[in-house]
């Protein structure tokens, strides 16, 4: 499918499956299409992925336009309406965008998966070091870049136990837009929380799922408990290690589909 013409640029998105319900799929900074495709594999009726601004195939609009979370909620909500999607999944930054438009329209979607959120009425302080990690985007080839992230000892414990993971995350490195990307990791740093008054989450009816996991410094999982209390209708999933629930990918699909489909 051609790019779309967006609320500031024009934006990729892909389209599968058919029919009802029509669930939107957005992902979090640094990501893209080809990384979420996986989890929406097995959700029925239509599939509606995206790249947000300055992430994989989408345009790059000048800095002005805005990179922060408030810039990509407008793309997410004109996506959404575009296409009538009435159910939703969103990681990371996205999750936190899914928040935000909840807490101001609680009747927007039916049903919602939150993967990994990261803030709710705090700033995400486990992301202090992106500006340093968009200054290396800019400074270094993504070959570089990636070379010394994989080195890097946070890493560490994860490759130790799912070894598999060196390659895909050298995969996704080499995925990144340099010139979106560093733009999104400044503007995320500096942005405001994305729910101020997470009170009003209270009033959101239709079922939430949130999924998380132990031991990571930029979504904690603190957040994503925090996030059930307020949510009414919220089912909390948190794996003891980071990514887990990913060890057994198509396992992870059929959760999420069994969730959107229902």
């Amino acid at each position: 499918m051609p790019l779309i013409d967006g609320p500031d640029c024009r934006l990729n998105v892909e389209v599968r499956g058919e029919g009802a319900p029509v669930t939107i799929f957005a992902h979090g900074i640094t990501s893209c299409i080809a990384e979420i495709e996986p989890y929406a594999a097995a959700t029925p009726g239509t599939r509606v992925m995206m790249d947000l601004r300055g992430h994989g195939h989408s345009d790059r609009p000048p800095p002005e336009a805005g990179y922060g979370p408030d810039a990509m909620r407008r793309d997410i909500a004109w996506v959404a309406d575009r296409f009538g999607a009435t159910r939703a999944f969103g990681v990371s930054v996205s999750a936190d965008i899914l928040s935000a438009i909840l807490a101001d329209d609680p009747d927007r979607f039916e049903r919602i998966v939150l993967f990994l959120p990261g803030a709710l009425d705090e700033r995400n302080e486990g992301a202090a070091h992106f500006p340093d990690f968009a200054a290396d985007l800019e400074a270094m080839t993504l070959e570089d870049y990636a070379t010394k992230a994989l080195a890097d000892p946070v890493y560490g414990l994860l490759f130790a136990k799912r070894p598999t993971w060196r390659a895909l995350v050298r995969q996704r490195i080499l995925r990144m837009n340099r010139d979106g990307v560093p733009r999104a990791l400044r503007a995320y740093r500096d942005a405001p929380p994305p729910v101020p008054e997470p009170e009003r989450l209270r009033a959101v009816s239709g079922p939430a799922l949130i999924l998380a996991h132990e031991d990571d410094p930029v979504h904690d999982a603190a957040v994503a408990r925090r996030l059930a209390a307020f949510l009414p209708n919220a089912t909390l999933r948190v794996w003891d290690e980071p990514l887990a629930m990913l060890d057994d990918m198509p396992a992870f699909a059929r959760l999420v589909a069994g969730f959107l489909g229902a």
